[in-house]
């Protein structure tokens, strides 16, 4: 538990959203939406993470940190965070518009291979062994985050984002819950 809150509190301070100008390229074709969701309870998530791990209205519902590590353990994923749609399409002139009405950071990153993450004890949870290259690299044992860039956008919560699609299909899973994946279909 320590070591995510680390994680955590360092990636508040590291993480800062780029622009979308920064973000992506530009493009003649239409916009694709891509939801990054989770039903984090700000005081159960914060008292455990540290202030500002977890901002959202919680009106709809929350579930909290007990419940989302128990379901965690128990289903090897937390259904309320995911990215949806999970299976979009798009064409290669279409941008993708990222956002995330969630209340905490996640990440959208093209991966060659879905994999783990760079929260180690959410990777143990989930039964994720392999730690996917473009969410870090193991060092000495320990899990060192990639630092954000165009195919590894750090969105927090509220924030939007943009990523040119792809010509062809292409996977995104978030860095710090690696279950929260989508797979960008290509079409014509």
């Amino acid at each position: 538990m320590i070591k995510i809150v680390s994680i955590m509190i360092a990636l508040s301070v590291f993480v800062r959203p780029m622009p979308a100008s920064a973000q992506s390229g530009t493009n003649d074709g239409g916009t694709v939406n891509i939801h990054m969701l989770d039903y984090c309870d700000p005081v159960s998530f914060n008292a455990v993470l540290g202030d500002g791990a977890c901002v959202r209205d919680t009106t709809p519902g929350f579930i909290t940190f007990d419940g989302f590590i128990a379901e965690l353990t128990a289903e090897k994923s937390a259904g309320a965070w995911r990215f949806s749609p999970r299976f979009p399409r798009a064409t290669d002139q279409d941008k993708l518009m990222i956002s995330n009405p969630g209340g905490e950071l996640h990440t959208f990153t093209k991966v060659k291979n879905f994999g783990g993450g760079f929260v180690a004890v959410l990777n143990q949870l989930t039964g994720l062994r392999r730690v996917a290259p473009e969410c870090g690299t193991v060092v000495n044992g320990d899990i060192v985050p990639q630092p954000p860039g165009p195919d590894n956008l750090f969105i927090p919560a509220g924030g939007t984002a943009e990523h040119a699609a792809s010509d062809e299909t292409t996977r995104f899973q978030c860095c710090i819950h690696p279950w929260m994946r989508a797979t960008v279909q290509v079409h014509d």
